[in-house]
């Protein structure tokens, strides 16, 4: 009987199998795709603190981030790079200038040390000397902030061959049967094989729900997904030489534009609308691309950008906790619930991926009352 048995092979799961493996237990991960394929390959590419979850006063979040994005700078620098970003005021938003000054110098305070660079604000024609493009937008002024970006799938796979590299097993393209009981759990895999395992961990972001049901453990409501659309364009057409964030014209989302200069396009994104859409079916609606099309041509109106320049779209499902209010405000904390031997990840974000599989696996030590070695995922390089 081994340790541990996860679902879900996305970045929660690949991280937890890594931290787990290298803490010496026996591990067995089951994805019933390939790693990554869902939410963790269809992010906005930004490994960020999220500057605009200091206005629903989430600073809790914002602090954990922002050090988890000093350790994958550190640990993963082929993988996760710094980039500097320009927060944009539409001429309208007077009334915010203060408050973006106050929030761009809380946003580097925060950082404890790790802030990569400047943090100030911008007149209008300072933002438009750091970037061009944007000469022709009614903007009043803005702010220079420093985040990161990096390669989502990159990190799953990274975090997939690690835990390999540690002793894990990973099985793809597996649709177990699994069944809970007393002593832990079995897997019969579609072959006849069967695992068992003294505690199973579920990983599943937006299908945490429906599998909890398929197990027959209680159906707690625990993820409420919120559907994002990103679209891209090529950079001869957009050339964009920083990464923007702006409120939309229609409701002041925040949402980006990124160079992504390795792929040769910019990334525009993201929407953040409910769905009733199955995490496996996912669509890229005509009226969240026409939202998008709003905001680049009122910030680029030069450009003259048609639905018809963009290169490339996808839709992924945010794993976000349950809860009520606006789609926009819903928390991205995370949270580990236990029952028995099973403990269930839900929420998070791709920025702290790597602290919520420390916190799970620090939980497993509880369940298989093993006094378990401390965590090294943040010391240790990613491959």
């Amino acid at each position: 009987m081994q340790d541990v048995l996860i679902l879900g092979g996305g970045i929660v799961g690949a991280g937890i199998a890594r931290d787990a493996a290298l803490r010496g237990l026996s591990v067995t991960l089951l994805e019933k795709r390939t790693v990554g394929w869902g939410t963790s390959s269809r992010s906005s590419r930004l490994i960020h603190g999220g500057i605009r979850y200091l206005e629903m006063g989430d600073i809790h979040l914002v602090h954990e981030a922002l050090a988890e994005r000093a350790i994958l700078l550190r640990i993963a620098p082929h993988l996760v790079r710094p980039a500097p970003f320009l927060f944009v005021l539409d001429a309208r938003e007077y009334w915010q200038w203060a408050r973006v000054g106050v929030g761009v110098l809380l946003y580097r305070l925060l950082a404890s040390g790790h802030g990569l660079g400047p943090h100030h604000p911008l007149t209008h024609d300072g933002l438009v000397t750091h970037e061009p493009l944007l000469g022709g937008a009614p903007l009043l002024g803005g702010a220079l902030y420093q985040d990161a970006r990096g390669d989502d799938i990159g990190l799953v796979r990274s975090n997939i061959e690690a835990a390999k590299a540690a002793g894990a097993r990973v099985c793809e393209h597996t649709h177990a049967q699994v069944h809970v009981h007393s002593e832990g759990v079995s897997a019969l895999l579609p072959g006849g094989k069967v695992i068992s395992s003294r505690s199973l961990v579920l990983a599943l972001g937006p299908w945490t729900d429906a599998v909890r049901r398929e197990i027959g453990l209680p159906s707690l409501g625990l993820v409420s997904g919120t559907k994002g659309i990103h679209v891209t364009f090529s950079g001869e057409r957009f050339p964009l030489r920083h990464a923007v964030a702006l409120r939309h014209p229609d409701d002041a989302r925040v949402m980006f534009c990124v160079p992504e200069p390795e792929h040769g396009r910019v990334l525009v994104g993201t929407t953040d609308t409910e769905t009733t859409e199955s995490p496996d079916h996912l669509t890229v609606g005509d009226a969240d691309v026409a939202y998008l099309m709003r905001a680049v041509r009122h910030l680029f109106p030069a450009l003259d950008l048609v639905e018809g320049d963009i290169t490339g779209r996808w839709a992924g499902l945010r794993p976000l906790l349950r809860q009520q209010g606006a789609t926009s405000g819903r928390t991205r904390e995370h949270h580990l619930h236990q029952e028995g031997r099973v403990l269930t990840v839900a929420g998070g974000k791709l920025t702290t991926y790597r602290k919520m599989a420390e916190e799970t696996v620090d939980g497993l030590g509880g369940i298989l009352q093993q006094s378990l070695p401390p965590c090294r995922t943040a010391d240790l390089p990613l491959p």
